[in-house]
C-alpha cells in the first residue's frame, strides 16, 4: 500500500520530456514520485505522438522497472481505458485523474481494471468550494480504501476559474486557494484520505516555497505536487520534521503515556494528538530528521 507521505515532492513530467527515461531510472536520488503527464501538458496536435512515446516508455519499463513510485495522468476517460490495455502499464503505480467533478467520478471509476493500480484524483473544477459537493465525491471515493492514494488539489485551474494568478510574494494561503484547500481538507482529511498540496510555480522563490510547505504541514497536507526538479529537495527539506516534534511524538504515542502530560512546554493529550503524532514520525522515517542544533538533516530512518 502506497501512503501519501512516502511521495514527497511529486514531480509532473510531461511524456516527450527528453529526459523522462533517466528520471524514471532514478537520477535524481532525491525523487520519490513522479506522473508522466499526457494531459495539459500537451498540445492537442501532440497526443498521437505523445502515446506512441507512452507506449515505448512502458516497453522500457518492462526490462527495467522505474526506480520510483511512477503514476500517469491520461486526459480523459477513453485514455484510461486505452492506457490500461498497453503492455507494461503495470510497472506503473497508477492514474492521476484530471479534472474530477461530482459529474463524471462515476464514469472513470468505472473504467480502473486492475485493483492493483491506485489513483490520485485531481479536484480542480469550482467544486472545491462546495462542500457538499467535495463530500459526495469522499462518499464515492471511499469503497476504494487504500487504492486512493492521494486526492490531489489543482490549485492553478482552481485560480484560473477566478481569473487570477499565484502570488510571487505570498503562500497559497493568503489568497483565494486557501479557501478551497481549508474546505478540501475539512472534508477528505477526516475521512482517512490524504491531501497533495498544490503545486508553488515560482520555482525561483526557494524560500516562500519553504514557508508553504510548512503552511501545508499545518493543513495536515503530507505530499505536494513539484513542477520543477529544483524543488524535490527543498520540499523534502521542509517536510523533515525537527528532532523536538518527534520526540514529543514519541511521548505522545507511548504505551505508558498519560493522559495528558507536558512536554517541552506544551500540554500534550494522546486522545487528541495521536494521529498528528503518527504523521510526524511517518515524515521522519521517510525523509529523516531535520537536526536540532546544527540544522543539518539526518538520513532517513526508522523512529518508531
Amino acid at each position: 500500500m502506497t501512503k501519501a507521505v512516502e511521495l514527497g515532492a511529486t514531480l509532473y513530467i510531461p511524456v516527450q520530456h527528453p529526459r523522462l527515461a533517466e528520471v524514471l531510472a532514478g537520477d535524481n536520488p532525491d525523487l520519490r514520485s513522479v506522473v508522466i503527464c499526457l494531459e495539459d501538458s500537451l498540445h492537442e496536435t501532440e497526443v498521437g505522438a505523445a502515446q506512441d512515446v507512452f507506449c515505448a516508455t512502458l516497453r522500457a519499463l518492462e526490462a527495467a522497472p522505474p526506480a520510483l513510485i511512477a503514476y500517469t495522468r491520461p486526459r480523459n476517460p477513453e485514455m484510461l481505458t486505452w492506457m490500461q490495455a498497453q503492455p507494461g502499464i503495470e510497472r506503473l503505480a497508477g492514474f492521476v485523474l484530471p479534472k474530477i467533478t461530482t459529474a463524471n467520478l462515476a464514469d472513470w471509476l468505472a473504467r480502473l481494471e486492475n485493483p492493483q493500480h491506485g489513483i490520485m484524483p485531481t479536484i480542480e473544477s469550482a467544486e472545491a468550494f462546495d462542500r457538499a459537493a467535495l463530500a459526495a465525491m469522499a462518499r464515492t471515493l471511499q469503497p476504494l480504501g487504500s487504492r486512493v492514494h492521494a486526492v490531489r488539489i489543482g490549485g492553478n485551474d482552481i485560480l484560473n476559474l477566478l481569473g487570477v494568478r499565484r502570488s510571487r510574494t505570498r503562500t497559497a494561503y493568503d489568497g483565494p486557494l486557501g479557501l478551497a484547500i481549508a474546505t478540501m481538507a475539512s472534508v477528505f482529511l477526516p475521512e482517512g484520505m490524504a491531501l497533495s498540496a498544490p503545486v508553488f510555480e515560482h520555482y525561483a522563490q526557494s524560500d516562500l516555497l519553504r514557508e508553504e510547505v510548512a503552511r501545508d504541514l499545518e493543513h495536515g497536507l503530507l505530499t505536494k505536487t513539484a513542477i520543477h526538479p529544483v524543488q524535490v529537495g527543498i520540499i523534502h527539506e521542509a517536510l523533515r520534521p525537527s528532532a523536538s516534534d518527534a520526540d514529543e511524538a514519541r511521548a505522545i504515542l507511548a504505551r505508558e503515556a498519560r493522559a495528558v502530560f507536558s512536554h517541552g512546554g506544551s500540554m500534550c493529550e494522546p486522545t487528541t494528538h495521536a494521529r498528528w503524532a503518527a504523521g510526524v514520525l511517518d515524515r521522519a522515517e521517510v525523509h529523516g530528521l531535520r537536526g536540532a542544533a546544527s540544522g543539518v538533516s539526518e538520513q532517513p530512518t526508522r523512529v518508531a
